[in-house]
């Protein structure tokens, strides 16, 4: 399907809802009925026929749904050397997430791995596309992982990492030669997903980090430069996307002093070639934060819920494309869900796999409704 000039692309966050299918091999896997690689069979079949309905449904870069994976973030960061993740199933953990919690765990240095195993999960996507789209290989970004350890450390990653004062440049490393990888494969699009940066700028977020000891503004330094140098060594040719993830409470606020102020910093100081932002559509006034994109880069505007199932206002959604038209060019200019669509809690909410597409429908007709 061929897009047209006039009007803005229909982009995903990332992430898919597995179909009963999947959901049903996993059982059987885990009652000892599947073997692991007739598991890994129907996850292939899966993301085959995932990757041919992503092309149907008019999307020019796709994902493989991020179906293999069990944690958006730690299953990438263990792919790397010197990492790995412990389940711990019982007992108080005192972090901010319930219990049944991975755990990462340090054997030595953070180092890039030539055998990571999203290489060969990114090539299996490359083939399978054939040409007909553009794949987007989606990873944690390298600030999410820093502050992982970060707080999960109380300000402190000496207590488990043996070189505290080199981890920054260790992070920086594994980043920049994966990244390389990925390019070396034939991938020219990976976006950093990240929940860090709307968190710093909740003022709850905030007091948890002063109550600590730890100064918010340093920290926030540390990030960005901690991005830009994982990235500053790419080829011109590779675009990064930098995704202010939404979580499935809450969508941040640009139209806040504080969040405003946040997101200014973050527009003008990382390196990305795009950024992916949530905006609530109740709100369209937020849309006016754009005025800070700098000229040149793309922006996708997360416009409908992926972790709820009733659709949006085709209208609201015209309005905001409309809105976002006195800062940003058409041709730089796209439109996605606010997060990806494997959310928790997806039954109690409503959600089933055909409601995915549904959205992805709705901002297509929303699209060809604002084209020019």
């Amino acid at each position: 399907m061929t897009q047209a000039i006039n009007m803005p692309r229909v982009e995903i966050v990332g992430s898919f809802l597995p179909p009963e299918e999947l959901e049903n091999a996993l059982n059987e896997k885990i009652r000892g009925n599947l073997s692991e690689a007739d598991y890994h069979a129907v996850e292939d079949r899966v993301i085959d026929r995932l990757i041919d309905r992503e092309i149907e449904a008019g999307l020019q870069i796709v994902t493989d749904g991020e179906m293999r994976r069990k944690s958006w973030d730690r299953d990438f960061w263990e792919g790397f050397e010197g990492m790995s993740r412990k389940r711990i199933d019982t007992g108080n953990i005192y972090q901010d997430d319930i219990l049944r919690h991975d755990l990462l765990r340090f054997s030595g240095k953070i180092e890039f791995n030539p055998a990571h195993p999203f290489f060969d999960k990114f090539v299996h996507m490359q083939e399978l596309t054939a040409g007909r789209a553009e794949v987007r290989q989606t990873i944690p970004s390298p600030g999410q992982l820093y502050m992982r350890m970060f707080l999960s450390s109380n300000g402190d990653p000496g207590k488990f990492y043996a070189t505290p004062d080199t981890l920054i440049d260790d992070i920086v490393e594994a980043y920049s030669r994966t990244i390389a990888e990925f390019y070396r494969l034939g991938c020219r699009h990976i976006q950093l997903d990240t929940e860090v940066w709307g968190r710093l700028s909740s003022p709850e977020f905030d007091r948890m980090l002063l109550l600590g000891g730890a100064d918010v503004n340093e920290i926030t330094r540390l990030l960005l430069d901690l991005i830009n140098r994982s990235i500053a060594t790419r080829p011109a040719d590779l675009e990064i996307t930098f995704n202010i993830a939404a979580n499935e409470q809450a969508v941040p606020r640009w139209y806040d002093e504080k969040e405003l102020a946040n997101l200014r910093l973050m527009l003008e100081t990382i390196d990305a070639d795009a950024f992916l932002l949530p905006f609530e559509i109740s709100s369209p006034e937020a849309i006016n934060a754009l005025r800070w994109l700098p000229a040149g880069k793309r922006v996708i505007l997360g416009l409908v819920d992926g972790s709820l199932p009733n659709l949006e206002s085709v209208n609201d959604i015209v309005t905001a494309v409309r809105m976002a038209r006195r800062y940003v060019p058409m041709e730089k200019l796209s439109i996605s869900p606010t997060c990806g669509f494997k959310v928790r809690d997806r039954e109690r909410q409503g959600l089933n796999y055909e409601t995915q597409w549904t959205k992805i429908a709705l901002l297509r007709q929303a699209a060809e409704l604002a084209a020019e």
